[in-house]
């Protein structure tokens, strides 16, 4: 069978037209790959989550991608002839590395099922974002363990997801970190932000992104219960798609009587508009019950915006190192405390310098170059 020219890299992930992080970072990551001369494509899906697994209201980005790469809507993750016809494209082509992107164990039959038609010559490469599913999935350990068998190494967006991988496997495994994405809006000035908005100046603290159970929102309304008690001025923004019940949230919030003092948003948001309030905003808190590391991280360091974490191991990599933000343990009261200290001036200013001199070990180029070496 004749090939078409070879490519040096075909990567298998969630990309345009699906929307999300993942997504967003996979551009990113091609983009840069293209800046050095490496060849690749992009595989995304033709069907990703069936719609009885997806709570949101779309899988679908709502904004155009601009693009001077190739992606190719090809894997359909419930269909085995699907998996082989995929296999057989992927030979003809000839790549010289696949890399597969896992998030969840929905993909590892069908990573798995490729994996095993490939040529030999082939080199996989599992990308991994997340190790252990945030929610429980029935045989989630044997899917891990088909996974593992599906690549000859491995790389992940963080040592803690790193660690966990090499307690799985003895295949080889280079523990690296999430970058900031490319493309993003360029900052703008408070004033600018509030009007776009149409929101009063105050201090803001800001969560974003999808709302689920294990992202500890009712304990941050808790937290701020208390903090605003100190702070008149003080507000919370709630921005993205709730996956939950809102009106759980509503409820907690009329309860502690801080209707006027938090805002909702429950959309997928717009990168201008998750710009607007992350420009607005003095901090971005993550107060996740579970993460393996986080997306709105690498976001946040791109506007210079400190940080307020869990005591979670995949969370506060980056805030020891870096000296970007606090960190808090378990209880409402102590997520207060550390919001206390982050608005503070002195420490709201530090806390953002250090981003600022940080932020260049975490770009694309960085990662690219170590993605090569290895």
């Amino acid at each position: 069978m004749k090939k078409s020219s070879s490519i040096d890299y075909l990567i298998i992930s969630s990309a345009y037209p699906y929307r999300g992080g993942i997504s967003d970072s996979t551009h990113s990551l091609v983009n840069q790959m293209s800046n050095q001369n490496i060849s690749s494509e992009v595989w995304t899906f033709k069907l990703l989550y069936p719609k009885l697994f997806f709570p949101g209201k779309t899988q679908y980005s709502r904004e155009v991608l601009k693009s001077n790469f190739k992606i190719v809507r090809q894997i359909n993750t419930l269909n085995p002839i699907n998996w082989i016809l995929s296999a057989r494209k992927i030979n003809k082509i000839g790549p010289k590395k696949v890399i597969f992107r896992y998030w969840t164990p929905l993909l590892s039959l069908s990573y798995f099922t490729i994996s095993c038609l490939l040529n030999n010559r082939t080199k996989v490469i599992g990308l991994v974002d997340n190790w252990t599913g945030h929610e429980k999935i029935l045989f989630e350990g044997v899917f891990r363990r088909l996974f593992i068998k599906s690549c000859d190494r491995f790389i992940s967006f963080s040592k803690n997801v790193g660690k966990k991988l090499k307690n799985s496997t003895n295949k080889e495994v280079l523990s690296l970190f999430h970058p900031i994405n490319d493309g993003l809006p360029n900052k703008i000035s408070k004033d600018e932000a509030l009007s776009n908005l149409d929101l009063p100046s105050k201090k803001y603290i800001l969560f974003i992104g999808l709302i689920r159970k294990y992202k500890g929102v009712e304990s941050l309304i808790k937290a701020f219960h208390y903090a605003s008690k100190e702070h008149e001025n003080l507000r919370l923004i709630i921005a993205g798609e709730f996956y939950d019940d809102i009106n759980i949230y509503k409820r907690l919030i009329k309860r502690k009587d801080l209707e006027d003092k938090v805002v909702i948003d429950n959309d997928f948001l717009k990168s201008s508009k998750i710009r607007d309030y992350i420009c607005i905003s003095d901090l971005i808190i993550q107060p996740y019950k579970k993460a393996s590391q986080s997306g709105i991280t690498p976001l946040a360091y791109y506007y210079d915006k400190p940080l307020v974490v869990s005591n979670i191991e995949g969370l506060k990599e980056m805030i020891i190192e870096d000296q970007s933000g606090e960190i808090f343990s378990e209880t409402p009261a102590n997520m207060a405390i550390a919001i206390k200290n982050c608005i503070n001036p002195e420490s709201n200013r530090t806390y953002s310098n250090n981003i600022a001199k940080s932020k260049l070990k975490y770009s694309w180029l960085r990662f690219v170059k170590k993605v090569e070496a290895f």
